[in-house]
């Protein structure tokens, strides 16, 4: 028990001979200011004085503000998100499949809203169909199977065939990826 002790006695003494400074970020959280010291990269503002104490710089009162620190909350700077709309469209997707169809092509805004709002029905009346197949046989689940066969009812002849393949390879796609 003697041994243990005298180890952590010596733990004590090399915690106490250690300098108390702040723990330093890695590197890749550091960015350049104006005068070429590191600042951390989120949205907080001015560094402590503890902080600039352990760069070794003392703050200085004297310094004159350049033209990025007269915000109204000093040097600090935070770079703006840019909100994205909140209702649901499909419209992100239509220039990525008309590419794969035809290079080169591009979509007016009314068409764009026109292909939208019948995604939106086909979608809808795909869930309503595939909802009624699943009560019918006394399920509680929509499975790929309920959407294949509304599928194979609401769309007709080839265009039926051919969602049900894309479906399909999209589905084992899917579960090989995970």
């Amino acid at each position: 028990m003697e041994v243990a002790r005298d180890v952590r006695k010596r733990r004590d003494s090399k915690r106490a001979s250690a300098p108390l400074l702040p723990p330093q970020p890695p590197s890749s959280f550091l960015v350049k200011r104006g005068k070429g010291e590191p600042h951390m990269a989120e949205p907080g503002c001015e560094p402590s004085r503890e902080e600039s104490l352990g760069t070794g710089e003392e703050p200085t009162e004297a310094d004159p503000k350049g033209p990025e620190q007269n915000s109204p909350r000093g040097q600090c700077r935070r770079r703006r998100r840019r909100h994205r709309r909140s209702y649901n469209s499909f419209a992100t997707y239509f220039p990525r499949v008309l590419k794969q169809v035809q290079e080169g092509l591009s979509l007016s805004k009314k068409a764009v809203s026109v292909l939208d709002s019948f995604i939106k029905d086909i979608f809808e009346r795909i869930a309503d169909e595939a909802s009624r197949l699943a009560r019918s046989t006394q399920r509680t689940t929509i499975t790929s199977r309920e959407i294949q066969t509304a599928v194979r009812l609401l769309l007709p002849g080839e265009i039926g065939k051919h969602a049900v393949s894309e479906a399909t390879k999209a589905i084992l796609r899917y579960t090989f990826r995970q």
